[in-house]
């Protein structure tokens, strides 16, 4: 039977979390049939063994399939994947320090083929400690003329609703290879960060509708295996200040108040 979702999960070196993240999918995942794509960027010998003897303990051959980068960039690791392995119609963008508390993807599943028009499903994101890390994103112009974007609710116990949303996290993320495709892609050009919600926004574009559920919940060990060090936040600025801002002020007015009226809806 053909699977209906592709889950890409891109690691290295990080077998204790990468772990944790695949067992439970295999617990919490019961009605979506799905095959994981293992993107590893990079793990040393010892740490490839442990990920490897994992995999060979949940998964058949068929479930699952390891391939490997010499290095990582989240746009193009991802879409390498999609371009050249996927065939399943679905995609769940899935980080590895990512640990399901509930049916997270059997839920994200049947809400896009439930409604119309979907662009991307995401769900309750909590740090270990129960407060919220992501709970959709949110985009606003602020007081000095700025785009802002940033996680709803970050770091609060608030419960929200099942709403649109100007966009999700591709750290746990779901979207159709179709309206993913239609999109282009992540945006290669940006090396740290923001090609997740330039894809949301592209999303709104082109008519469709971005979902968070708040009834299905996530652990996310935020970024384990993202360096924080100088580099990385450089990055991070620059991908802002030079890829995604000009991007957003090159549409029109009537564009940019779509996008920013989904934050709206809080």
């Amino acid at each position: 039977m053909d699977k209906q979702v592709a889950i890409i999960i891109l690691t290295k070196n990080n077998p204790h979390t990468f772990s944790k993240c695949i067992e439970s999918i295999a617990r919490y995942t019961i009605s979506t049939s799905y095959k994981i794509y293992v993107g590893d960027t990079g793990s040393d010998e010892v740490n490839m063994s442990i990920m490897i003897n994992k995999l060979k303990s949940l998964f058949d051959k068929n479930t699952c399939t390891l391939l490997q980068f010499p290095g990582y960039n989240f746009a193009a690791n991802n879409n390498t994947v999609i371009k050249h392995h996927v065939n399943e119609p679905y995609i769940l963008f899935c980080n590895d320090d990512i640990e399901l508390k509930s049916n997270c993807i059997d839920r994200m599943y049947n809400w896009c083929v439930d409604h119309e028009l979907v662009g991307s499903v995401g769900c309750r994101l909590e740090f270990p400690t129960g407060a919220i890390q992501h709970a959709g994103q949110i985009a606003y112009i602020d007081s000095t003329g700025l785009l802002q974007c940033t996680h709803r609710g970050y770091g609060e116990h608030t419960i929200f609703k099942n709403q649109t949303t100007t966009g999700n996290t591709a750290a746990f993320m779901m979207t159709s290879r179709e309206v993913f495709d239609n999109a282009g892609g992540f945006d290669e050009q940006f090396t740290e960060c923001w090609e997740d919600i330039q894809l949301n926004m592209k999303y709104i574009i082109n008519g469709y509708t971005n979902w968070y559920l708040d009834d299905v919940v996530a652990t996310h060990h935020e970024s384990m295996t993202r360096t924080r060090s100088p580099e990385a936040l450089y990055r991070l600025r620059y991908d802002y200040t030079y890829k995604l801002k000009p991007w957003f002020e090159s549409l029109d007015k009537d564009k940019q108040q779509w996008i920013l009226n989904y934050s709206n809806n809080k």
